[in-house]
């Protein structure tokens, strides 16, 4: 992958497929979101998995979906939230030529997003906010090993954050551009 790709990373209810969306719009770059793939390539929807094959079987196939992503042409990959809790996954993220982005936001924030979790079997739980503060606090760790940039998305439209990526996107190109 060249340093003309970004890959989103961070909670669930951060913005990562909305901004996603976004940029590879705004940016003319295929968008791939690795939970679409997952349940593409298996039939299934994210719960079903969960609920059929296990959490480990689907981080097996996120790897897999991920693995492809990062080896393919430029693009934007939103990557589900749980995406850093593989290290080899980290391994993969840190050693791409991508622009990795840590989306981030409050908790309070996230919950919001997130509403009752519906089709987010991490948050089938009857406390959603406990729920999302427990995976924030165990994935903060492997979210800041592998991010380049960490943007703050609890008071930031999707606009804004494409416009904060796309500039450190350039600022990343022409650097690239600059060593070669």
């Amino acid at each position: 992958m060249s340093l003309a790709s970004v890959i989103l990373v961070g909670p669930m209810g951060s913005g990562k497929t909305a901004v996603g969306r976004a940029l590879a719009e705004k940016e003319r770059l295929d968008h791939v979101d690795l939970d679409e793939v997952v349940a593409q390539a298996r039939g299934l929807s994210i719960p079903e998995i969960f609920d059929a094959e296990g959490e480990s079987r689907f981080r097996a196939l996120e790897h897999e979906a991920l693995s492809q992503a990062v080896a393919g042409r430029p693009a934007v990959i939103s990557a589900g939230g749980g995406v850093v809790v593989s290290g080899s996954n980290r391994i993969l993220l840190r050693q791409s030529d991508a622009l990795v982005v840590w989306l981030d936001a409050d908790v309070e924030v996230l919950a919001c997003r997130v509403g009752d979790g519906e089709g987010r079997p991490l948050l089938a739980v009857d406390d959603v906010t406990g729920a999302l503060r427990t995976k924030v606090a165990e994935r903060a760790e492997g979210y800041n090993e592998v991010a380049d940039i960490r943007i703050d998305a609890s008071d930031r439209s999707v606009a804004e954050c494409v416009e904060l990526i796309s500039a450190a996107r350039a600022d990343n190109v022409e650097r690239a551009a600059q060593c070669r």
